[in-house]
């Protein structure tokens, strides 16, 4: 008897072991669309900053990094992406950005 309750506690702690883990990557595995649609918007504003650069040549930030929301990010049409963008003019010449998707935010540098 003594031996069949300590087998069916050992079983029942490696259950509730297994439960907390895949609990956990279900919490992180929810996460990741608003993370990828984040890391698009980011993506988006590297690629119209290096857009005005080359056409423009303007340098100027959009909205105020790191935090996008209500810093006059530049928020994409119909949708709820947001991103800001900050230039660091030195060698080499630095552009980071920072998406922002329902409350997820991702950032992204790129050199030049």
């Amino acid at each position: 008897m003594l031996m069949t309750i300590l087998i069916l506690t050992v079983i029942l702690s490696i259950g509730f072991g297994v439960a907390s883990l895949m609990l956990g990557e279900m919490k992180l595995s929810k996460d990741v669309p608003n993370s990828l649609k984040a890391y698009y918007a980011a993506e988006t504003g590297i690629e119209r900053k290096l857009y005005e650069i080359r056409i423009q040549s303007d340098t100027n930030d959009i909205g105020s990094p790191p935090s996008c929301i209500g810093g006059g990010a530049v928020c994409l049409e119909g949708s709820d992406n947001c991103y800001s963008v900050s230039v660091d003019l030195g060698t080499p010449n630095a552009i980071k950005s920072y998406g922002c998707y329902r409350g997820t935010t991702r950032a992204i540098e790129a050199t030049y």
